[in-house]
């Protein structure tokens, strides 16, 4: 196991599980319960909505373009990896179970899980992609 975690390959999967978890952090929580609450968006308010999508989808979009780069051996697609993982960890898990929604605030207990998944999944891709970039030197 120890080895599949130093690996490239294992770095880019637990990378892969963090935006998916990100994903259903976005999709499934933010969407349903935080735009709509208390962002105060409603859905005639298309310019709105649009942004938002647009974000998220450049977001996404920049993600799995650094999975794709790293997967064929570019340092910057690790450095871009490890930053949206961090993110995931700190912004998604981290931040938002202690500050923003303490356990229970949104969709319990399905919400606390993909807040507390949010913070294994991405801080173990970044431990993984750290190490990678450690091995990989410019």
């Amino acid at each position: 196991m120890g080895n599949w975690v130093m690996s490239l390959r294992g770095a880019v999967a637990l990378s892969v599980i963090a935006l998916l978890t990100s994903l259903a952090r976005v999709v499934g929580l933010d969407a349903m319960f935080v735009l709509p609450g208390e962002m105060g968006v409603r859905e005639d308010q298309v310019q709105t909505v649009g942004l938002i999508m647009l974000i998220v989808v450049a977001i996404f979009g920049l993600w799995i373009w650094s999975l794709l780069a790293a997967v064929g051996g570019s340092r910057a697609g690790l450095v871009v990896l490890l930053i949206f993982s961090l993110l995931t960890a700190l912004f998604g898990g981290l931040y938002t179970g202690v500050v923003l929604c303490q356990p229970g605030c949104a969709a319990a207990p399905l919400g606390t899980f993909v807040v507390w998944a949010a913070l294994v999944t991405g801080m173990a891709a970044s431990v993984a992609l750290a190490l990678q970039l450690r091995r990989v030197r410019p």
